[in-house]
């Protein structure tokens, strides 16, 4: 093999080697997880993933309540919408603590209708996340709403896009592009 081969071929293994590392500690590769240092539910204990929960419920809570400026009138509303929303965190971190304290599905069929039961109770979660929304929504102003449906999309993102969330392949919003 020629020499100016070899040494492009040695030039195109280390650019690609140096390129993966680099790739690897700007998505969070230090060894902490992806979530910007964090471990993720999965490694935590049951009580640390039901406290992050509550943590993070009542953070997007309190930006929410500074973010539209409520009257007096509305703070009522609002107290039994963040009420709900704080519930229905304890009840998601009690479910997946359930989850993973049960014994792990031994076939397809036992998985399968675990994962069903979980969708029905997501379901459930939902239309009743639902029905808080559209109560305190109707206490606001057209501007209210507005702002409520930005802060309230970016609740639902996990704030993907910030530090370490983005992994190879995904995009912007932090969810896998379609092929095509």
């Amino acid at each position: 093999m020629k020499t100016w081969m070899k040494t492009s071929i040695a030039a195109a293994v280390i650019a690609t080697a140096g390129l993966g590392t680099t790739a690897a500690l700007a998505w969070g590769g230090h060894g902490y997880g992806p979530h910007g240092g964090k471990a993720s539910c999965a490694q935590m204990e049951p009580a640390q993933v039901k406290q992050r929960m509550a943590q993070r419920v009542e953070l997007q809570m309190a930006r929410l309540e500074l973010a539209l400026a409520l009257s007096a009138e509305q703070k009522p509303a609002f107290e039994t919408f963040k009420n709900t929303m704080k519930a229905r965190a304890e009840r998601m971190a009690e479910t997946m603590a359930a989850g993973r304290a049960g014994a792990r599905p031994a076939t397809a069929i036992e998985r399968m209708q675990r994962m069903e039961e979980a969708g029905k109770l997501r379901l459930a979660e939902m239309a009743e996340t639902r029905k808080a929304v559209e109560t305190f929504y109707a206490t606001l102003g057209s501007a209210q709403k507005t702002v409520f449906d930005a802060e309230f999309q970016k609740a639902g993102r996990h704030d993907f896009g910030k530090k370490g969330d983005r992994g190879p392949g995904k995009g912007e919003r932090g969810m896998r592009e379609p092929r095509g």
